[in-house]
């Protein structure tokens, strides 16, 4: 769409330095806002404002805003919880309140983090929802400000809820945990229930910029991930490392290894970690993949290798 202008925050992130890349490729023109406008290339189609959502200027964000047709907010403060919600959730409301009586949709990166895992064996748009740490907290308090606007003051909005986002430029706990099991050659007996909520970048960027002008995906919430079972995974992860397996450990034994890093402070997160390792619960990506006419599927084994060989 040449010419057209878009407004997205987070542009140097994981999925906005994709996002901007494909957007630039279809001739968009990008308002980026942004703590550090030397991240951006210089480029006649990128204009970047200096704005720190943590404390931002209400006169930079409206000019920011001026003249775009769309806004993607991608940026998140993913480390330090002292400034999560500020960021995160304060600096969203800045954001949407700033979109008021303008009509320009809002397209918004969730996070499947905001529901219970624990009610049911699927996980739908509606599912029930409970957060466990500060970011998810944030996401979902984003979520219902974002409501709030569409019933108060007809914001239009898409919001989007991937699971874990895979990609080779990032450093993944997770994947680095799963790695350095299969090199150790332990292979952990898994129940075949145990599923891996995963999503590659590339499937993300590729549906945001499939849905986000159509006038159908207006005002609804999106599910997407290409869940594996965890048996499956590790599979491929074996097969990309080409390691002997020496030591069989039954999944119980592994969780209480587990519990025990916590209390020897050896695995940060590990909460977070043992959750992953023990989830039974399916991401219905239904209601996406009726919208844009396809299944989700992802290439793990081309992505392990790609991970793999990039870390060598």
């Amino acid at each position: 769409m040449k010419g057209i202008a878009v407004g997205i925050t987070g542009g140097s992130g994981l999925v906005g330095s994709k996002l901007c890349e494909e957007l630039l490729k279809d001739g968009y023109i990008l308002h980026v806002l942004t703590r550090n406008p030397n991240n951006f290339k210089k480029n006649d189609r990128i204009k970047a404002f200096k704005i720190n959502l943590i404390n931002p200027d209400i006169k930079k964000i409206t000019r920011f805003i001026n003249g775009i047709k769309f806004l993607f907010h991608l940026a998140s403060e993913l480390n330090d919880e002292s400034k999560m919600m500020k960021i995160n959730y304060h600096g969203t409301k800045i954001l949407v309140d700033s979109l008021k009586n303008r009509n320009i949709p809002i397209i918004y990166l969730s996070s499947i983090g905001i529901f219970d895992f624990t009610k049911s064996t699927q996980i739908i748009e509606n599912s029930y929802k409970k957060q466990l740490n500060v970011y998810e907290k944030t996401k979902f308090l984003s979520e219902q400000y974002i409501f709030k606007s569409q019933r108060e003051d007809n914001l239009k909005f898409i919001i989007i809820r991937p699971s874990i986002i895979l990609d080779v430029k990032m450093k993944s706990k997770i994947i680095d945990y799963l790695i350095l099991i299969t090199r150790l050659g332990i292979k952990i007996k898994f129940s075949k229930k145990i599923i891996a909520n995963f999503i590659l970048l590339d499937d993300v960027v590729k549906i945001i910029l499939r849905i986000f002008e159509r006038k159908k995906a207006l005002c609804e919430c999106y599910n997407i991930s290409s869940d594996v079972l965890l048996n499956e995974f590790l599979l491929k992860t074996n097969n990309a490392i080409k390691t002997k397996t020496y030591i069989n450990i039954p999944l119980n034994f592994f969780i209480i290894l587990i519990d025990l890093s916590r209390f020897f402070k050896l695995l940060k997160k590990n909460n977070e970690i043992k959750r992953f390792f023990i989830n039974t619960c399916k991401i219905s990506c239904q209601k996406i993949e009726s919208l844009i006419g396809e299944k989700l599927s992802s290439d793990y084994f081309k992505f392990l290798n790609d991970y793999i060989n990039k870390r060598r």
